[in-house]
């Protein structure tokens, strides 16, 4: 009997979604669309739409949400050790702290045994990555998560403001690393520089939607 439960609720919210456990990638892009947003790491894909979230192993659906409700083992004490928070006694209220060393990213995330949140962005000429920072990087609930969970390393990619050379090679070099084309960008990877899931484009929903969509991947 406690095997039959989550079956039965899959099969009760299924075909409100039009989606069910086993659909193709194919089929679930025609019967809803293109998604608002897709994140990959390996054969793993999350495509969120303004309904729900999607997670797809090998093109083949796998399990299946609404935005907002978080994967059962976001709250787990493994999970947070493995992504390497830092133990406090209480809740972190500063700013999101970003580093723009990507040397130092990996130094702090080998000393901390986490992973890095890398970012691309272009703070005075892309309107969705103004966008995004306004309404996820910037905001407090991100600042919380982020700093148990990540080193966050910006590299801001201007066009109308100051840049040294350093930093230009850096981040042309950086670009090439991860196959980036465009912007904004966010990619996560592991304390040796090995990428493991990717953030393309502008997402809706604010600071929470975001972090449930990384928190889809433990």
């Amino acid at each position: 009997m406690k095997t039959a439960l989550p079956i039965l609720l899959l099969a009760a919210i299924s075909p409100a979604f039009a989606v069910s456990v086993g659909d193709t990638y194919a089929s679930v892009v025609g019967e809803k669309g293109q998604p608002v947003g897709v994140m990959t790491a390996g054969s793993v894909s999350i495509l969120t739409y303004p309904d729900l979230v999607i997670k797809l192993r090998d093109n083949t659906v796998v399990s299946f949400r609404a935005p907002g409700r978080a994967p059962a083992v976001a709250a787990a004490p493994a999970a947070s050790a493995a992504t390497g928070a830092r133990p406090s006694g209480e809740a972190y209220d500063g700013p999101a702290v970003w580093e723009t060393d990507f040397g130092a990213a990996l130094d702090q995330a080998k000393a901390r045994k986490c992973h890095i949140l890398v970012l691309y962005t272009g703070s005075d000429w892309c309107p969705w990555c103004k966008k995004m920072d306004e309404e996820v990087y910037s905001q407090p609930e991100f600042a919380r998560y982020s700093h148990e969970k990540f080193v966050l390393l910006k590299l801001d990619h201007l066009r109308h403001s100051p840049l040294s050379d350093a930093a230009k090679a850096q981040n042309d070099d950086m670009l090439e690393r991860y196959h980036v084309k465009g912007y904004p960008n966010a990619v996560i990877v592991d304390m040796y520089g090995n990428a493991l899931g990717r953030f393309t484009g502008y997402y809706q929903g604010g600071p929470s939607r975001f972090i449930h969509m990384i928190q889809a991947l433990e």
